[in-house]
């Protein structure tokens, strides 16, 4: 992980590596499948698994309930809807 100020003496934060090499993949660019379960993050530490729901009034993001199972060979989790201010998934 490469960080910022790397020669300085000024607290450096992590960057968030969003794309192919990490395997994030950033909302901006594509969205996963709805209902799947897939790794949420906000890039600032927090990190959940959720998924992506679609309603009548569009789409939001909804994180784990902690009932986490398998099925068909997939990890599948029990979700809520939450205000999540997600800026990636994996």
């Amino acid at each position: 992980m490469k960080l910022e100020n790397e020669n300085s003496n000024e607290p450096q934060k992590p960057q968030l590596n969003i794309g192919a090499v990490s395997g994030w993949v950033a909302v901006t660019d594509a969205l996963p499948k709805a209902l799947q379960t897939v790794w949420l993050t906000n890039g600032k530490g927090f990190t959940t698994l959720g998924c992506l729901v679609e309603d009548n009034e569009g789409c939001h993001w909804a994180k784990t309930n902690g009932v986490i199972y398998q099925e068909k060979g997939e990890i599948i989790s029990e979700c809520e809807s939450e205000d999540l201010d997600v800026v990636a998934w994996h």
